[in-house]
This record gives structure tokens, C-alpha cells and sequence, in this order.
């Protein structure tokens, strides 16, 4: 056996190069996992890597494309190879912001393939090393709570996502491994500054009058930080969570209540 592979609890978060993904892996980090960093953006991991060393915890970055189902496989096995696989993070994605009837089939296909596909793949390669105890999540959204005129196929990814997290949950169950998703909503990220330029654009008005009208519709009445999620995260990879399956958790300020 190799050296420390008998203690080493692995969290592999992917999409960690930045945003959500980002703050998950500092968190799991700073929560005792050795942290398996996946993105492929090689720079950004490389930073994030050295940001969750400066927290005394272990860091491995591993630059893969997600869409690939090869590149799926051999990031589940060298983490595997790593360490005891205890947690996987779903996180990685994309989204777009495009009209029901301008949206292409290159486009779905595109969608589909890293919020949906990936997310299947990488839980049923990551479960045959998973013991009792592992815990799976994946991040789906409150586009996926109901339908969106401007991102139909992200919308409908992301319901996907809370469907198989469903099915992954009641297939798992009886190895002792949980699966649960997080919603979250308007979140501080470059994702959602590139999501409120291009609705400004279709508006004729500016990025920031779009976010703040989003804004707006939160009870709460603030930006979400990726810090709310990312605790969210550690709370469901917790021993207080060893319940909990099957569920899918809005995050969101209040903004969807079902």
C-alpha cells in the first residue's frame, strides 16, 4: 500500500479552478480532506493548489477535459490511487445565455454534455472505489427549480442533475454512500457577471442594472458568496449529514422555496 493511502481522505472537486468550485476545495481543505483539484485550466488549479497547501492541507491538481469520458476515468483513478475516495464534488459546468429558439444543437450538446453527462460519468467511475460513508455532491441550480426563456437547455440540465442525483441516491444507498445536490441561486462569480452581460446587451441596459434587478428578487437581499455554498458543501460531506440522501438543497437566499 502506499505511503499515507490508508489515512488520506480524498475530496475530488471539479471545476475547482475558480468561482464555486474554488471556494469548496478551501473549505474541504480546510475540513481535513486532501484535496484532489480538478479544471482545465492548468494555471488556475496550480494557484488554487498552492492557496490549499498555505492551509497545511494536501493538494493534488490535475487538469483534465471533462467532456471527454477518458479524461472522466483518469482523474476518478489517480485520485483513487492517491487516497482513500471519500468525497466527489459534481461542480464543474456551464452555462449559457441564449434565446428557446436560437439555441443550436452544438449548443445543447455542449451544455448537456459537462453539466449532465460528466456528472453521471465521473459519480458511477468515482462510486467502484467509494467505501460506506463516501458522500457524492453534485451542484445543480435554481434554474433547475423551473423553466428559463434565455437558458432552456441549462435550465433543464440542471433538473436533470437533481433527478440522477435521485437515482444515484437509491443505487448507492446500500453501500453506505449519500448523494445529495446543492441549488444555489445568484451567486459573486465570473460566471454570473458573464450571465448579466449578455441579458444587459439583450435589454439595452448595463451588467450591473441586470444583477441588481436579480438582486432584488432575493428575500435575503444580497449577493450569495461562494462561501454559502461552499459550507452548504461541508455540511453534507459531514458526519452530521450521514442521513441525508437523495436531496437536493437550495441555496439561495430564499429566492426558491420548494
Amino acid at each position: 500500500m502506499k505511503n499515507g493511502r490508508s489515512t488520506l481522505k480524498v475530496a475530488i472537486v471539479t471545476g475547482a479552478g475558480q468561482g464555486i468550485g474554488k471556494a469548496i476545495a478551501c473549505r474541504l481543505a480546510r475540513d481535513g480532506f486532501a484535496v484532489a483539484l480538478v479544471d482545465i485550466n492548468e494555471d488556475a488549479l496550480d494557484d488554487v493548489k498552492r492557496e490549499i497547501e498555505n492551509l497545511g492541507a494536501q493538494g493534488l491538481a490535475l487538469r483534465a477535459d471533462l467532456s471527454q469520458l477518458e479524461g472522466i476515468q483518469q482523474v476518478i483513478a489517480r485520485a483513487a490511487e492517491w487516497g482513500q475516495l471519500t468525497v466527489l464534488v459534481n461542480n464543474a459546468g456551464r452555462v449559457s445565455i441564449t434565446p428557446f429558439l436560437e439555441i443550436t444543437e452544438q449548443e445543447w450538446d455542449a451544455i448537456m454534455s459537462l453539466n449532465l453527462k460528466t456528472v453521471f460519468f465521473a459519480t458511477q467511475f468515482a462510486a467502484r472505489h467509494m467505501q460506506a460513508g463516501a458522500r457524492v455532491v453534485n451542484l445543480s441550480s435554481i434554474s433547475g427549480r423551473s423553466g428559463r426563456s434565455d437558458q432552456a437547455h441549462y435550465a433543464a440540465a440542471k433538473c436533470a442533475v437533481i433527478s440522477l442525483t435521485q437515482s444515484a441516491a437509491l443505487s448507492f444507498a446500500s453501500q453506505g454512500i449519500t448523494v445529495n445536490a446543492v441549488c444555489p441561486g445568484v451567486v459573486d462569480t465570473p460566471m454570473t457577471n458573464s450571465i448579466h452581460e449578455k441579458r444587459a446587451h439583450a435589454l439595452g441596459i448595463t451588467p450591473e442594472e441586470s444583477l441588481a434587478r436579480m438582486v432584488a428578487k432575493i428575500p435575503l437581499g444580497r449577493l450569495e458568496k461562494t462561501d454559502d455554498v461552499a459550507g452548504v458543501v461541508s455540511f453534507l460531506c459531514s458526519p452530521d449529514a450521514a442521513y441525508i440522501t437523495g436531496q437536493s438543497l437550495n441555496v439561495c437566499g430564499g429566492m426558491e422555496m420548494n
